[in-house]
């Protein structure tokens, strides 16, 4: 499966960042949307892939609220998040560069 596929549009990456924001916590659906930002119709959509994928799981039902939760034991979202990490630090590391660059800059306009 591409990567185009798995995150059509930006909700299927959004539900996975909420669900991973909030990995200890059993979210509603419209919980999930809501800190999401996007359409619970919207949501609809793109949840059931996430479900067959086994990236998301119901974890209980509440009366008729339904609450899931990111699934930490799938083999795909421990690779997702150590790439998510990786690229974070990459992200972290380009930034101090550029302050770095800055300062000394700086320091040549300042002699």
């Amino acid at each position: 499966m591409s990567l185009e596929k798995l995150f059509t549009g930006s909700a299927t990456a959004k539900i996975l960042d909420v669900l991973w924001e909030y990995q200890d916590i059993d979210l509603t659906l419209t919980d999930i949307a809501d800190e999401a930002g996007i359409h619970y119709t919207t949501l609809m959509k793109a949840l059931p892939l996430l479900e067959d994928l086994g990236m998301v799981t119901m974890t209980r039902q509440v009366g008729n609220a339904k609450l899931y939760q990111i699934n930490k034991d799938d083999l795909v979202v421990k690779r997702l998040i150590k790439f998510l990490n990786a690229l974070n630090m990459r992200l972290a590391e380009r930034e101090v560069s550029k302050q770095d660059i800055s300062d000394h800059n700086k320091e040549m306009v300042l002699a």
